[in-house]
């Protein structure tokens, strides 16, 4: 009797401990950042305009054409940035990323 007492007592109880031990028992997945897109936002051309982060903005900006002389959109990986990308880069290692888009 008195262990059926405690059962209708403490039914919640009991059935959110299983619970959360039910849920606990999958791996939980984590969020994964996506990759985030860059496009060229300058007029600026001069010895390594293109691999400064200050002339490149969010997003995917206006579409890209096929000829010019400036870069048009850069991909960078999750868990990276910009400057992890194209720090360092000269104009024409910069343009070599996408050779078939250019932005005039």
């Amino acid at each position: 009797m008195k262990f059926n007492q405690f059962l209708k007592i403490n039914a919640v109880a009991i059935a959110a401990v299983m619970f959360t031990g039910a849920t606990m028992s999958f791996k939980i997945i984590e969020k994964k950042a996506a990759d985030q897109q860059f496009y060229y936002n300058s007029t600026d051309t001069s010895a390594g305009a293109f691999s400064q982060e200050s002339n490149w903005a969010v997003g995917a900006g206006s579409s890209c054409l096929t000829t010019g002389n400036k870069p048009c959109t850069i991909t960078v990986p999750e868990g990276q940035d910009l400057v992890d990308v194209i720090g360092g880069m000269t104009n024409s290692q910069v343009l070599a990323i996408h050779p078939s888009e250019r932005r005039q």
